[in-house]
């Protein structure tokens, strides 16, 4: 099969692009933050206090790699690491007093509005696509965890 005509590839190519877009965006607006870290903000800004594994499964990125994302906003002032009063084993993230008054500046960036700013499709064909999409995402993560 020939490139050009494999949803995998143009799934993946939108995806980096639209990452770019979003770094672009993130970076106009004078906020230091990563596409990746945007997304842990988000998930903070919409339910703070969140555990390591409750954000995990936002970020569907492997646990060294969303503590590290989690250290790079500790170090930019924007969240707190709390370990659970009755299991200190529980770790949770929560937002700082620079990372709430963040939220508002990120509206700014247009960035909850990218589906808005880049599908010019009827309510019905964005559905389908995203029925497609999501189908595409739950094989793949089925493959990926098969044993």
């Amino acid at each position: 099969m020939d490139i050009a005509d494999s949803l995998t590839y143009h799934i993946t190519k939108t995806g980096n692009i639209l990452r770019q877009v979003t770094a672009k965006r993130i970076k106009s607006a004078g906020i230091n933050l990563t596409p990746e870290e945007s997304v842990l903000m988000n998930q903070l800004w919409d339910r703070d206090n969140q555990t390591l594994g409750e954000l995990g499964q936002w970020s569907v990125k492997d646990s060294s790699t969303l503590t590290r994302q989690v250290d790079g906003l500790v170090k930019k002032g924007y969240v707190e690491r709390v370990h659970g009063t009755e299991d200190r084993r529980n770790v949770f993230v929560h937002l700082s007093k620079t990372g709430k008054k963040l939220k508002i500046a990120f509206r700014k960036t247009g960035v909850a509005n990218l589906d808005r700013d880049m599908i010019t499709h009827s309510a019905a064909d964005v559905n389908k696509a995203l029925k497609l999409i999501m189908e595409v995402r739950t094989q793949a993560l089925k493959e990926l965890h098969e044993e």
